[in-house]
């Protein structure tokens, strides 16, 4: 049977997914961290501070989900919470030692990511991002 083009292009980015998301658990084990606290401490990073409900919908899960990783990483040390705009309100930023730990997987994790996409200009994955972009958009 012939694949259809977008049968092998989707085949191709579960072939390279799977195998990438296994590689990015193996380094961020060595941090002593799973990949929903990666991505929680990852988000947190890059907007300096966010709210329960902004990591739910960024990450596309269920509140309760994000309550559980951050109750996790509030354990380890690696974020703290701060009051927000009201009682309800709280902004979880990183600690000192969560930033360290971020900056430290950050750069391992960029050095697979530099292996896996060497040869592919920049312009070439600054067009196949915004292309995944676009296709999320319509998930």
């Amino acid at each position: 049977m012939e694949l259809k083009a977008h049968q092998v292009f989707f085949r191709r980015f579960t072939d390279l997914y799977r195998p990438f998301i296994q590689k990015t658990a193996d380094i961020l084990a060595e941090e002593g961290l799973t990949l929903p606290q990666w991505s929680t401490i990852r988000l947190i990073a890059e907007q300096e501070e966010m709210t329960p409900a902004e990591l739910a919908s960024k990450q596309y899960v269920e509140k309760p989900t994000v309550s559980r990783t951050v109750q996790q990483l509030l354990e380890l040390g690696l974020i703290e919470t701060r009051q927000g705009r009201d009682r309800r309100e709280k902004k979880i930023l990183l600690t000192d030692e969560g930033n360290q730990i971020y900056e430290k997987a950050s750069r391992a994790i960029e050095k697979l990511e530099r292996e896996v996409s060497d040869g592919i200009s920049e312009q070439e994955m600054d067009a196949m991002s915004g292309r995944f972009a676009e296709m999320r958009r319509r998930l």
